[in-house]
This record gives C-alpha cells, sequence and structure tokens, in this order.
C-alpha cells in the first residue's frame, strides 16, 4: 500500500511535542471552564464571555487532538497498525478508561457533598457541562495518551 495514500495519511501528523501541549490546552481549558462555569453564580458578562472563550479552546484544541495521527492509532483496525502500535494501544485505551471512571466517581461524589453542604441541586446545565467535559476528555484521552507515551522523539 502506498504510505502517502494510507489511512494515516488523513490524519494530522502533529509532533510529540505538539500534540502533547495540545491535549494539556485542551484539559485544562475543558476542566478550568467547567469549574468556574459551576462557580459562576452571579451573572457577569465580562466574565462569562472569558469562559465561553475558554470552552470554545478547550473544544477546539479537543478537536484537533482527535484528528492527530495518534487517534488513528488509538482507533485503526488491526490490520492497519503493527504489534506495537496495537500495545501502546490498548495501553492508552486502560488509562483512558481508568480516567473516565474516575472522572465520573469523582464527579458523583462532589455533586453528592456539594448538595449535602450548600443544601443546593445541582442543576440540569450543570450536569449538562460536566458530561461535555466528560465527551471531550474522553474523546481525545486514548490519542493524549499515546502523544505523552511516545518518546522516540524526545520531548520536542
Amino acid at each position: 500500500m502506498n504510505p502517502a495514500r494510507s489511512p494515516r495519511s488523513s490524519y494530522l501528523n502533529f509532533k510529540p511535542g505538539t500534540t502533547r501541549a495540545l491535549s494539556a490546552i485542551a484539559l485544562i481549558a475543558l476542566h478550568g471552564w467547567f469549574l468556574l462555569k459551576f462557580l459562576l453564580v452571579q451573572r457577569n458578562p465580562a466574565l462569562e464571555a472569558w469562559v465561553g472563550g475558554l470552552a470554545l479552546v478547550g473544544m477546539v484544541t479537543a478537536v484537533l487532538v482527535f484528528l492527530s495521527s495518534y487517534n488513528f492509532q488509538a482507533h485503526a483496525a488491526k490490520a492497519e497498525i503493527d504489534e506495537r502500535e496495537l500495545l501502546q494501544r490498548n495501553e492508552a485505551y486502560f488509562r483512558t478508561h481508568q480516567y473516565m471512571i474516575s472522572a465520573v466517581l469523582v464527579g458523583l461524589l462532589i455533586m453528592e457533598f456539594w448538595e449535602r453542604a450548600t443544601g443546593l441541586s445541582i442543576s440540569v446545565n450543570q450536569m449538562g457541562n460536566f458530561l461535555t467535559v466528560l465527551f471531550f476528555s474522553g474523546m481525545v484521552m486514548p490519542a493524549t495518551v499515546l502523544a505523552w507515551q511516545d518518546r522516540q522523539n524526545g520531548f520536542e
């Protein structure tokens, strides 16, 4: 098969350091957006615009990571990757599973303690925001783990 015509070539071929940086920006921005949005109780249009911008940055960088060649490895058919890449992918999915289970557990515990401490219930919008963060972070986590574990080129 011609390498230029392989499915891998249709993904963005970022260097490992670029994908690491994009994934860090995406995850920090998404989690930061959620926390700021959760704690934003009074209307403040300027702050709301900044918080919305943070969400946009998180989502756009998450999509870039999702389009990276690391995501190809995360979702490729067995025939399209070698045995080493398959082992790396399995490790990435195991780490993603750990992250997602931990995030859900921490989220549920925080919601439970929040309601007991404040007497306020979590709103549907807050739950939607939590699910948005879980969706985008879960979407990019396999590629993120693969990029952070890629040591062939060092930290560039």
